[in-house]
């Protein structure tokens, strides 16, 4: 391979910080777009504790299409700077995965929610009703694609996949990076209160422990799937 051949790869802070900047970017257009479509996309505004950020009212359907085209497009312009660097599509990792890796990464996903759950009963946690009426606002089938469907594919494809891709390959290594990584991803969830945003870390790792210990991409996209397909079902049917 010649050296205008050679992959380009990001340097781990300008990773960082060209992922942050991403992620506040992208959604700007989309919300011009789509706030300009009428007041239908206003209906059945929710007003939602945003914790540190006090209340704020968000509205199910322009949210939540401002968030699937934004979350869509983003993947596929990382997709097209990494093939402008010449940066492998297999460096983010591969999507197939063994059954059987799934089945015991379920297992623990049920422990660890089972110990969150004690957690959050013990220091009186709830996750604030604004989210959970957000969630279950009509059109709900857009909350699900949302949380369902571009959550955990593309925030996994994000930290998990392209962002542990760059910063791996410094001298954080691979465990350095996932650390690094479930912090900003965390931080991403500000919404939530500090004693929420600790589980959330730790999920991370786990997250970040099936990207590291199988290679796969798709194993952490399915077991994130399978976490918030748990957390809409509880809202949905015992809220």
């Amino acid at each position: 391979m010649s050296e205008n051949e050679n992959p380009k790869y990001f340097s781990g802070w300008w990773a960082l910080l060209f992922t942050l900047i991403s992620l506040q970017l992208f959604p700007l257009p989309f919300a011009f777009l789509i706030n300009s479509l009428g007041d239908w996309v206003f209906q059945n505004p929710v007003t939602v504790d945003m914790s540190y950020f006090g209340q704020v009212n968000m509205h199910p359907i322009a949210d939540n299409l401002i968030s699937i085209f934004s979350m869509t497009t983003l993947i596929f312009f990382i997709l097209w700077r990494m093939k402008i660097r010449k940066i492998p599509f297999s460096d983010i990792g591969t999507i197939n995965f063994n059954p059987r890796d799934l089945y015991l990464s379920i297992l623990i996903l049920a422990i660890f929610i089972a110990l969150e759950e004690i957690y959050m009963l013990i220091l009186d946690i709830e996750i604030p009703q604004g989210f959970i009426e957000f969630m279950l606002s009509d059109p709900i089938l857009l909350s699900l694609i949302s949380v369902v469907i571009i959550a955990p594919v593309a925030e996994e494809f994000i930290f998990r996949g392209f962002l542990y891709s760059q910063l791996s390959r410094t001298k954080l290594g691979p465990w350095g990076s996932i650390s690094i990584i479930s912090l900003f991803w965390t931080i991403i969830h500000f919404q939530y209160e500090i004693k929420i945003l600790f589980v959330l870390f730790f999920f991370g790792l786990f997250l970040g422990y099936l990207r590291i210990a199988y290679k796969s991409l798709g194993l952490p996209i399915m077991v994130h799937a399978i976490n918030n397909i748990f957390a809409f079902s509880m809202a949905f049917y015992f809220s």
